[in-house]
């Protein structure tokens, strides 16, 4: 059976329209906006998704998620007061308090801007690091690792590129319970926002600050999953002690933030 554009429109309509609501507590008013915001560039979303491990609503609620945080950059540069909006971004903060996990360990092909602006970072990072500084980047920052960069680490190695791989993935399968901490974070900051929102609605502002409480304490919780294999798991990986790996990862770190900082000007946490 083949699905025309309209009934794709149909279908993914209720879940755009109330994705702020739901998920940032934003109002009906904010909802419609940012509706018809995602409309007048959908087909252009859907045209860059290609089949992956994720599931199609996985890789669309990512899409929604920086979608709304461009659209309120947009309006807020159009002179738009986003003061009163109650929403936390789950991966951004001012760059005082942003973590360079947070910042580049959610990248996915997901969406072709983000992959490109995320693989310039990297690629500016990775440009600024001694060989064995990047060896520990790539596998302390996983997440991000690019094709190529596997190919580097075998190459580094002197490793076939299936048994450079075969490692990664087993040091990928090795922080799986991280990845679901994650997930069920989420899910029980959507379970918050919607009690936000009915507080907000019912205007008691006592259940009001105690649900806030709760969705800030549960969103620090959130950013300190850190996406990252185990000391112990690099050791076996790169066949050295584990005093080799701290230190690695030490004097990578160090390297790395003296980067972010020429970059951005900023300290970064690492």
């Amino acid at each position: 059976m083949t699905i025309c554009f309209s009934d794709i429109v149909a279908l993914l309509s209720p879940y755009i329209y109330n994705y702020p609501r739901i998920v940032f507590g934003s109002d009906s008013d904010r909802c419609g906006d940012f509706y018809e915001y995602v409309l007048q560039r959908l087909d252009r979303i859907l045209v860059s998704y290609h089949e992956t491990e994720a599931k199609f609503v996985t890789w669309f609620t990512v899409v929604l998620r920086n979608r709304y945080l461009n659209f309120l950059r947009e309006r807020k540069t159009g002179g738009l007061d986003d003061s009163d909006c109650d929403c936390i971004s789950l991966d951004y903060r001012d760059m005082n308090t942003q973590s360079l996990h947070n910042f580049i360990a959610e990248k996915r092909d997901y969406v072709l801007s983000e992959k490109q602006r995320y693989d310039e970072l990297i690629e500016r990072i990775s440009s600024g690091l001694n060989e064995n500084q990047r060896i520990f980047f790539h596998l302390y920052y996983i997440d991000a690792l690019r094709p190529e960069d596997a190919v580097f680490i075998s190459v580094t190695l002197n490793r076939s590129v299936r048994v450079t791989l075969a490692g990664i993935n087993e040091l990928k399968e090795s922080i799986v319970h991280r990845y679901k901490r994650r997930q069920d974070n989420l899910e029980r900051l959507n379970v918050l926002h919607r009690e936000i929102v009915r507080s907000q609605k019912d205007h008691d502002t006592e259940a009001l600050a105690r649900y806030r409480e709760k969705r800030d304490r549960l969103l620090e919780e959130y950013r300190r999953i850190k996406i990252h294999p185990s000391y112990e798991s690099l050791a076996r990986f790169l066949a050295v002690p584990l005093g080799t790996v701290s230190t690695g990862i030490s004097r990578m770190k160090r390297a790395v933030r003296e980067i972010l900082k020429e970059l951005y000007h900023e300290e970064l946490p690492l």
